[in-house]
Order: structure tokens, then sequence, then C-alpha cells
């Protein structure tokens, strides 16, 4: 298995944590490894559910922007949203989770009882170490949602697989030429586009094509339509 990705490391660290104990002495786990997989997921899970409590925050803060300036007149607008401070679930954090990961996993690799079985509980190892992922079968989904303001829209992929990578492609209405308007990694990002007629809205299909070593990688997604705001 490939362990690239925040949400992999979360994942294989996740099962670790329910399993470790079960195969401490065949992988030669240390008191300090069953540490780092407590306290990397607790970190990890940690910052990501903060960072989808701060984007939540910020589309509220856009949608209350755009309600002050153009609501219906007299309208209360809604309150701001609090951005509270974040607490460290297992302090310090400690930075590369994904490198020391996988030196714990080679390390594990050459315990006294390892075998490919143990390395499938743990979540590291493919189920069939025969059959890698076949692109050809992979088709990623994309969630669309539009800001109130400033040419964006928020997308979110699923189904990604073995890809290190992602490029949005859009189609302008009318148009017949597909463009790619930025590549990110992870499950989601923020893409801003250039509008044909600044200060109007525009309509746009949006599309998802995976990437895995600077090469497109499984098919691409269906398009979804979205209309983005000035």
């Amino acid at each position: 298995m490939v362990i690239k990705t925040y949400d992999q490391v979360v994942t294989v660290l996740t099962i670790m944590k329910s399993q470790i104990v079960n195969y401490q002495t065949e992988v030669g786990a240390t008191a300090a490894d069953i540490a780092f997989i407590i306290d990397t997921l607790a970190n990890l899970t940690g910052i990501q559910d903060y960072g989808d409590q701060v984007d939540a925050a910020k589309k509220a803060v856009f949608q209350i922007k755009q309600q002050s300036f153009n609501g219906d007149p007299g309208e209360t607008v809604s309150d701001m949203p609090v951005f509270s401070a974040f607490v460290i679930p297992a302090p310090p954090i400690v930075s590369g989770a994904l490198p020391l990961l996988l030196q714990m996993i080679r390390r594990f690799k050459l315990g006294p009882g390892y075998t490919h079985e143990i390395g499938v509980a743990l979540g590291f190892e493919s189920s069939d170490p025969s059959a890698p992922t076949n692109p050809a079968s992979v088709v990623p989904t994309v969630e669309v949602t539009p800001a109130q303001i400033g040419a964006m829209f928020s997308a979110v992929v699923s189904n990604r697989a073995d890809s290190d990578m992602w490029q949005v492609q859009i189609l302008r209405s009318g148009g017949d030429t597909w463009e790619t308007v930025g590549a990110f990694s992870g499950k989601s990002a923020d893409v801003t586009i250039t509008l044909t007629t600044a200060g109007k809205p525009e309509q746009i299909q949006v599309r998802i094509q995976l990437r895995k070593n600077n090469a497109n990688y499984g098919q691409l997604s269906a398009a979804v339509t979205v209309t983005v705001n000035p």
C-alpha cells in the first residue's frame, strides 16, 4: 500500500492504534512507537477537525459580508462566527508525521515475527500484494460549493486511490474547451477563477483529473455545474 496523503496517514494510524497491542512483540514496537501512534493520530485529527471548523467559519463570514452589502434592506445580519483557539490534543505537535510513520513501518517489517498478514492487520499492507489498484478502474468524485463572493468555489475530491495530486478543470458556458485552473493535493481546496465578464456571475462545469508522478491517473470525474459569484 502506498502511503502519501494526509488522509492515508490518519487511516493507517487509526488502524494501528486499535491493533498494535496484538502484534507488539512480532513487529518489535516500543513504548515510544505506541506513544507516537496515539499522539500523532490525536494531533492530526485535531488539526484536520479544526481546519474544517475554520473553513466553515470562513464561508459564514463571506456570506455575512455579502448579506451586509446587498441583502434585504433592514434585515438583521447574523452574528459573526467565533474562531475558538486551537487546543493541541497531545502537545507538542511534531512535524513530519508521514516520514516518521514510514520509517516506523520499515522497522516493523524487520520485526522478529513480522508477516505480510500482520502488515495488513496494521493497515499498511494491501490485502493482496500482487494486485495493486488498477488506475483504469479509479473514478474520482467531486463536491463543489461556490463562495458568496470572490470568484471562488471549494472542491472536495474523494476516491483518489493512489494518486498524489489532482487537477481542477472547468468548462465555461457555451465553450468547448476544458481549462485547467489549479492542481492540488489532499482532499479539498479553494479554487479561484477569472470570470469571463468581470463583476457578473458565471455558470461553469467542474471536473477532476487525478495525477500520479506527473502523469494522468484514473478516469475523469463526472462534471458538476456551479455558478461562481463575483
